[in-house]
């Protein structure tokens, strides 16, 4: 079983990904990661030397690599569900759920941070995160909403992930 987390960037993803990957006993697959992992490049780096292009490229054979026969929860980068068919293939081999806070609290989780790791969002003060986050929602929002599940709390927690799994006829994913 597959279970994706999409959203923007600072939604959670990663965070919640990893304690819900311990409490259900599933691997954990950060999928930016797993994209250095296997192009021995940061995601700067992708950026830098092949462009936006290329590292789409890659995301989606990462993202089509993984078999929907394993119990994993996979924190997506923020623009995985906008590209190719990658909205639709995680739909048909998994369950799928945006995170999906408020875009303040979202502005000041990241510029509370370095964001080394988010080319986009590297040395940006808040309001021109905000924006920036603003232009994203309204570009990835129409993939985000085809999720099967959609959280909206500013600071989500796994309880209410798990809660919202349950409600969804999901709770079998807590007796694998």
């Amino acid at each position: 079983m597959l279970l994706f987390l999409i959203g923007l960037p600072g939604s959670g993803k990663t965070t919640l990904g990893k304690q819900l990957a311990s409490i259900l006993k599933f691997s954990f697959i950060d999928l930016d990661k797993e994209i250095v992992r296997r192009n021995n490049l940061s995601i700067d780096e992708i950026f830098k030397q092949h462009g936006e292009p290329a590292f789409r490229q890659m995301e989606k054979e990462a993202l089509h690599s993984l078999s929907n026969g394993t119990s994993q929860i996979v924190a997506t980068g923020g623009g995985a569900a906008c590209f190719f068919d990658n909205m639709d293939w995680m739909n048909a081999n998994g369950i799928t759920l945006f995170l999906n806070p408020p875009l303040e609290e979202l502005a000041s989780r990241l510029s509370a941070t370095k964001n080394t790791h988010r080319p986009m969002l590297s040395n940006l003060p808040k309001e021109e995160t905000l924006l920036f986050l603003e232009q994203k929602i309204k570009e990835r929002g129409p993939f985000y909403t085809q999720a099967k599940l959609q959280l909206s709390l500013a600071s989500p927690t796994v309880n209410d992930i798990k809660v919202l799994l349950t409600n969804n006829d999901y709770n079998f994913l807590f007796t694998l």
